[in-house]
């Protein structure tokens, strides 16, 4: 890389549809320096507003693993072409010169670019690392506005239940991962990709929601984990098979699906035990009820206590809390109605 009057880099020349663009690796030092990270006036805004949390937390993420973090390509557009000058290995492959006092405009990419910057200043070996950067060449504001809807318009957002199932860092997405595939009660019942179960699934709940119960086991009714790597696996596990052998044991409802006694499709319309919300207004209730009398609670006396619950959706337990609205078979997911519940069993586990 060498600069003469502006940033000369290897790059790679293409074309989409009418439009220009080029392909580069950066620096991440260079990144900081040279690309902006949302310097648009109002009137020329292309993208959303930046969300200093939301930076914060990538940057959180690029320090908790400097050898393995992963980052997608950002996307700025020039208002005119830029010098390119091919090689004689391809006319597509050259030296692209973006001449200094361009306007570079962020397309997509603003808060991952906020978010190295940020950990750059607390890391400075990061600025040796390289990012992928997508140049369009796109003068038109409206046309700039459109290539952000269009960008914007399709994905599909990955399901928590692959993540579960692909996340090796995390304590809780493991042992939900090894629960899944072991515990006698979950086995060949797990669905380890889908987002939700639905009404005609054969699965009982998704590889997301044993992630969510494993949590709760351990923080409360939130489920709100601030950082994954500082809790015990040893000790998420063994709530984790506590829970599910005290379900499996106190609920019968189980056995009689598991072996064919009863069909799971037709079930679901007559209780709420199958629900992920059920599960974790359950796993909710164990930590408030162990909370309360200051010690882990026995698979037994869990077993016997989720027992003499009445699961159906129409139970005064169910409908006076909020948690599943009169005529619905399903519960409701806010928070509001899932932490009533979730203190309606925690008072019944220590009654």
């Amino acid at each position: 890389m060498s600069i003469t009057q502006g940033l000369s880099i290897a790059a790679i020349l293409g074309h989409q549809g009418n439009r220009t663009m080029y392909q580069v690796l950066v620096e991440n030092s260079v990144l900081n320096n040279f690309f902006t990270v949302n310097m648009d006036p109002p009137t020329e805004k292309s993208q959303r507003q930046l969300d200093p949390k939301h930076a914060s937390a990538i940057a959180g993420y690029i320090l908790d693993n400097p050898d393995e973090y992963v980052l997608g390509t950002v996307i700025y557009a020039v208002d005119s072409e830029c010098d390119f000058k091919p090689s004689e290995i391809d006319e597509r492959l050259g030296v692209l010169t973006i001449p200094f006092g361009t306007n570079l405009r962020s397309l997509d990419g603003q808060h991952r670019r906020q978010g190295l910057n940020e950990a750059i200043s607390q890391d400075p070996e990061l600025g040796s690392d390289h990012t992928a950067v997508l140049i369009y060449v796109e003068p038109d504001v409206d046309k700039r506005r459109q290539m952000f809807s269009d960008m914007n318009a399709t994905p599909k957002v990955v399901a928590k239940a692959l993540n579960v199932a692909f996340d090796q860092r995390d304590p809780f997405a493991r042992v939900a991962m090894s629960i899944s595939r072991d515990h006698s009660l979950l086995v060949g019942k797990v669905d380890f990709e889908s987002r939700q179960i639905s009404a005609s699934s054969q699965k009982w709940y998704t590889v997301g929601a044993i992630h969510d119960v494993l949590k709760r086991l351990q923080v409360g009714p939130t489920g709100r984990v601030r950082n994954a790597t500082q809790y015990s696996e040893d000790a998420i596990h063994e709530a984790g098979v506590r829970f599910f052998d005290a379900l499996q044991r106190g609920r019968a409802e189980y056995k009689e699906v598991a072996e064919g006694a009863t069909d799971i499709v037709t079930l679901r319309s007559q209780t709420i035990l199958f629900s992920s919300t059920t599960l974790r207004a359950i796993s909710g209730g164990v930590f408030e009820a162990e909370k309360r009398v200051g010690m882990p609670l026995s698979v037994e006396h869990l077993a016997l206590r989720l027992a003499g619950l009445d699961f159906a959706p129409g139970a005064p337990m169910w409908q006076d809390s909020g948690f599943v609205s009169p005529g619905k078979s399903t519960p409701n997911a806010r928070n509001q109605e899932v932490l009533a519940a979730t203190r309606r069993i925690a008072a019944h586990l220590t009654a």
